[in-house]
Formats: C-alpha cells, sequence, structure tokens
C-alpha cells in the first residue's frame, strides 16, 4: 500500500512545487509589465491577482506538502488539528483573488474613463499646440508686418521734405525729423533735451497763441501760414499744418505738425508779380517821361532866359526853375525805371564800387554824424559782369534810404561777402526805426514810399531791384519796427576772370 501511495505522493508534492512555481513566474511577469506601463490598470490587475493566486498556490502548496509529510511519519491527528487552519488560508487567498476580480469591473470602468479623459486631453493638447502653432504664426507674421510698417513709417519720417514734429500734451517737442533740424536751425540734442515747445520757434509769440487755442478749440489747424525765427534771427514763412492724436487706449495725447517751408515760393511769387508789376509800369513810365520831359525843358529853357532878362523877378522864376529841376528827376528816375539795360557790360570789382560809394557818401552833409563801417571780403576780388554805374547808383540809394531811416544820427554797417555757391553777397544794414511788417511786401512798388510828401519819389527802390535782376541777381530785406534793417543784395560771381 505504501508503494501504491508513492506516484500520488510525488504528484500531489511535484504538482504543489509546480504551483508555485509558476505563480511566482506569473508574478515577476506581472511586475515587469507593471512597470512598463504603470498608469494601465489591465497590468494592475494581473499584478493584483498575481499577487493573490501567488498567495494562494504558495499555502496551498505548503498545506498539501505537509499533509503528506505529516501521514508518512503516522502524525495524521497532527494534520487533522492545522488542517483547519491551512484551508482558512487557501479559503482567503481565493477570496482575495475573488475580490480583486470582482472589483476589477470598477477599476476597469475607472481606467475607461480615465483613458477617455486621457484621449481628450492628448486631443486637447495636439489642438493647443496646432493652435500655439497657428497663434505663433500669426504673431510672426503681424510682427513682421508691423516691424514692414514701422520700417515704412520710419522711412517717411526720416525722409520727408516737409518738417514733422510731434510733441506731448504741452507742446514740447518729443520727435523731429531731419527736414525739421534743417528748417529750424537748431541742433536735434537742443530740441529734445531742453524740451523746446512748438511756440519758441515762432517769430511772433501772439500768433503761436492764436494758432495753440485754434487747436484746443477745433483739436486741428489746415494750412495756418506763419513765420519762424531762426537761431541766426533769419526769418522763415511756413505753412502749417497739424492735429491732436489721443493715442491708444492707456496713452497720453500727442500733437503731430506738418510744417512746408514756403519762403522761397512766396519771394518766387512775389518776385514774378513785381517783374510783372515793373515791366507794366516800365512801358508806362516810358511814354510818359518822354511825353513829360520836352515841355519840361522848354519851360527851364525860358525860365533861365527869363532869370538873365527879367532880373526884377528873380524869386518867382528860381521858384519856377526850382519845381522844373524836381520834375526832371521825376522825370529822369522814370527813365530810369523804364530802361530796359545797359549793353555795357565789364568786369566790375564789388568792393572797389562800395568802397567808390562809402566814401563820396562820407563827405556828404547829411552823413557827419552817422557811422558808416566797410566791411569788406578780404579773400579773392569780388568780381562781376555788370555795369559799374548802375551797381553805384544801388548802393548810393541803399545808404541814403540807411541815412533816413536813422534820422542823419546813427550806425550803417556795409558788408562784402562770397559764399561757397559762387555768389557775392553786399549787406547794407541800419540800427534805424525799421520797416513795418505791413510795408515789407511793398517797398519795391514803384512810387511806394513811407516818407514824407516832397522827400522821396518811391522809384529808387524800384529802380534798384530792376537793376539787380537785370545782374541776375537778387535783393532782399529783413527788418522788423523798431530794430533796424537790413538789404541783402547777391549777385554771381564771374568765374571768367578767375580762370584768366
Amino acid at each position: 500500500m505504501t508503494a501504491s501511495y508513492i506516484p500520488i505522493l510525488a504528484v500531489d508534492v511535484l504538482g504543489s512545487v509546480a504551483m508555485v512555481v509558476i505563480a511566482l513566474v506569473c508574478l515577476y511577469k506581472a511586475r515587469i509589465l507593471r512597470n512598463m506601463d504603470l498608469d494601465n490598470a489591465v497590468f494592475l490587475y494581473l499584478l493584483w491577482i498575481s499577487t493573490g493566486f501567488t498567495i494562494f498556490a504558495i499555502s496551498r502548496a505548503f498545506g498539501h506538502i505537509l499533509k503528506q509529510f505529516l501521514i508518512l511519519t503516522a502524525n495524521t491527528q497532527t494534520w487533522h488539528a492545522i488542517s483547519s487552519y491551512s484551508g482558512s488560508i487557501n479559503t482567503a487567498s481565493f477570496m482575495l483573488v475573488g475580490l480583486i476580480t470582482i472589483f476589477f469591473n470598477q477599476i476597469w470602468n475607472i481606467n475607461e474613463k480615465i483613458l477617455s479623459g486621457r484621449k481628450k486631453l492628448e486631443n486637447t493638447h495636439i489642438e493647443l499646440m496646432d493652435l500655439n502653432q497657428t497663434l505663433e504664426h500669426k504673431v510672426v507674421e503681424r510682427t513682421e508686418r508691423l516691424t514692414s510698417s514701422e520700417h515704412k513709417c520710419r522711412r517717411i519720417f526720416e525722409q520727408s521734405l516737409d518738417t514733422i514734429i510731434v510733441t506731448d500734451s504741452e507742446f514740447k517737442i518729443i520727435e523731429i525729423n531731419p527736414a525739421g533740424i534743417t528748417l529750424t536751425g537748431y541742433p536735434r540734442d537742443e530740441i529734445i533735451m531742453k524740451k523746446m515747445t512748438v511756440g519758441s520757434l515762432f517769430a511772433d509769440p501772439s500768433e503761436w497763441d492764436r494758432i495753440s487755442n485754434k487747436i484746443g478749440s477745433d483739436e486741428y489747424i489746415l494750412n495756418e501760414e506763419s513765420e519762424f525765427l531762426r537761431p541766426d534771427n533769419e526769418t522763415l514763412l511756413v505753412l502749417i499744418t497739424g492735429g491732436i492724436d489721443y493715442g491708444a487706449f492707456g496713452c497720453a495725447k500727442t500733437y503731430h505738425f506738418i510744417i512746408k517751408n514756403i519762403n522761397e515760393k512766396r519771394q518766387i511769387e512775389h518776385q514774378i508779380a513785381q517783374t510783372d508789376k515793373l515791366a507794366a509800369l516800365g512801358e508806362l513810365s516810358a511814354g510818359v517821361a518822354h511825353e513829360i520831359n520836352n515841355p519840361l525843358g522848354i519851360i527851364l529853357g525860358y525860365a533861365q532866359l527869363l532869370l538873365k532878362l527879367a532880373p526884377d523877378h528873380q524869386d518867382d522864376l528860381k521858384i519856377i526853375e526850382k519845381h522844373v529841376l524836381n520834375c526832371k528827376t521825376v522825370v529822369s528816375d522814370l527813365l530810369s525805371f523804364s530802361r530796359k539795360g545797359s549793353t555795357e557790360l565789364s568786369i566790375v570789382d564789388i568792393n572797389k564800387v562800395v568802397d567808390g560809394v562809402v566814401k563820396f557818401l562820407s563827405n556828404h552833409s547829411d552823413f557827419r554824424n552817422i557811422e558808416m563801417s566797410l566791411n569788406p571780403y578780404t579773400g579773392d576780388r569780388l568780381n562781376i559782369l555788370g555795369n559799374e554805374q548802375e551797381l553805384s547808383q544801388v548802393m548810393v540809394n541803399l545808404v541814403i534810404n540807411a541815412c533816413h531811416a536813422v534820422d542823419g544820427k546813427g550806425n550803417i554797417d556795409i558788408t562784402t561777402q562770397k559764399t561757397g555757391t559762387d555768389k557775392i553777397l553786399i549787406m547794407v544794414k541800419d540800427n534805424g526805426k525799421g520797416i513795418g511788417k505791413e510795408n515789407l511786401s511793398r517797398i519795391f512798388d514803384p512810387f511806394f514810399t513811407t516818407k514824407p510828401v516832397g522827400q522821396g519819389t518811391g522809384l529808387g527802390l524800384s529802380v534798384g531791384y530792376g537793376i539787380i535782376k537785370r545782374h541776375q541777381g537778387d535783393i532782399r530785406v529783413k527788418s522788423s519796427k523798431g530794430k533796424g534793417t537790413q538789404f541783402i543784395i547777391s549777385l554771381p560771381a564771374d568765374r571768367t576772370s578767375d580762370l584768366g
């Protein structure tokens, strides 16, 4: 009977050992799978159930081996005593496996929800990545557009031939383009660092008050004409357009101004109008002068003859002679005004002409209390191609006008210069009473004069203007009431004499 029991014993013992080994292998494999993916619920379930089966296999194999050992050693009673404990452990292990299986459904559902949520998160992440890439692309694209737009605006600002000025709410300049630096004559650092205002550029502060008040009420100005005063005291006629900019949300308001220099344009318009006016009046003056000159010559001749033949009427005849001579002076001026120009042109040294005029007039009684200073150019000879007599006539007229402006007592400065553009300048400046702004545009008009009646014909400056124009030159005036006057003559230098 013992021999027949051996196969059963072997099967029972070997089967128990094999069951334990298989359970341990399953547990080992389950742990590997679990470590590969900690979030996988199936792998967790396999680990748990393998653990339960391993406990069950060890408990059952230990119980079977112990049972066979006790039976073989005739300790059957002992086995009966402990068999219930072994069975309880087996039952508990099996219940553990069962509970794991029962609760796996809950775990699976939870895992499904987790996986579903994870999938949604992954999809959302992919969508966010796509949106992020799209957003980055749009940001890059719009940044490029903004950079390009800013570059274009900066180029327009920098390269504009008109002055562009940006100010803060108090009209302090915070930005000005290169054209504005050229127009105003102030260095950029001085304008920005010293916080100059737009109003400080105006020649007349009251004009800026008017313009700023208009901006305050209408929030813009359009093509307002005014005068700027440069650091060298030169005035420029400008055309101003501007308005308020409230900017983006949270930004302080600013003012933008576009300023055009119309000084040269206005001078050209004035010169064209003056030339047309002089041409028309010249034709009229020539006819009138010729018609009057002959009768005046006859009257003067008879008056002088009577002075010799009728000594009793000397006083009356001298009055007639005086007024006839005055009329002939007016007629002579008319003829000079209408004359088209002399054909006798030669090389004329301007310094020589000016020096001769100063020496001639300094001996005149009207200049006894006047201090005349001559500042000639000391470089190359100031040669031009022109008529010396006509140029002397212009200089005499300007200096005499300066004498009248200072009322016979003051200072007259005469300066000659040569510019880098082959222009010769003659400047006659006095410290007299000056010319009112309302009269500046008319001083070269024929027959216009601010002198009392009988002291001027109003033809001197007109004749001088015509002479300078015939010499391809230009004559300008700078003056303000009570601050004196300066006439500036510009003539083209003769280059042929330099080459010779």
